[in-house]
């Protein structure tokens, strides 16, 4: 009989490595960064959005005044001030603002939110020229309403 060879020796695995796994932990931080960045970009997203809303609504108001339909524009103010006005006495106040009535275009160059209330504040194009305009809005029901309004430093009467 003849000596049979030894069996070979097992050849082990390497120990494993210790320490920090880069990739996974880079990975991560990767993923956390672009979360973050979605969300702070969500945010802006509807912030503008809001402010956007607010403008439109706005514009609404003017091109209706310059339409000529005091009725529609009425129906924009808060319900506050509709309590205390009736629609001629709305109609009074916006004859004595003609800039009001006569505007062909208003842009808004100065948007600020606080609390809720949104104040615009920009320039009306008319016919004799530039009218400075601020408007106050607030979120009511289906989209915002005024709640104040001043035109070339003079504001709608009470």
């Amino acid at each position: 009989m003849q000596p049979q060879p030894a069996s070979p020796v097992p050849q082990h695995a390497p120990p494993p490595k210790s320490g920090p796994n880069w990739l996974k932990i880079v990975g991560i931080g990767c993923g956390v960064l672009v979360l973050l960045a979605a969300l702070c970009g969500a945010g802006m997203f509807f912030f503008c959005k809001s402010v956007t809303a607010s403008k439109d609504d706005a514009q609404a108001f003017l091109g209706e005044l310059r339409a000529g339909d005091t009725a529609a524009a009425y129906a924009r103010m808060d319900p506050g001030y509709r309590a205390r006005h009736d629609l001629a006495s709305f109609q009074q106040g916006v004859a004595t603002l003609p800039a009001l009535s006569s505007n062909v275009d208003a842009t808004f160059t100065s948007f600020n939110v606080n609390n809720g209330l949104h104040d615009l504040r920009g320039t009306l194009t008319t016919p004799t020229g530039p009218v400075p305009i601020r408007m106050t809005l607030v979120s009511g029901g289906s989209g915002y309403v005024i709640t104040g309004l001043e035109v070339g430093g003079r504001p709608l009467p009470p």
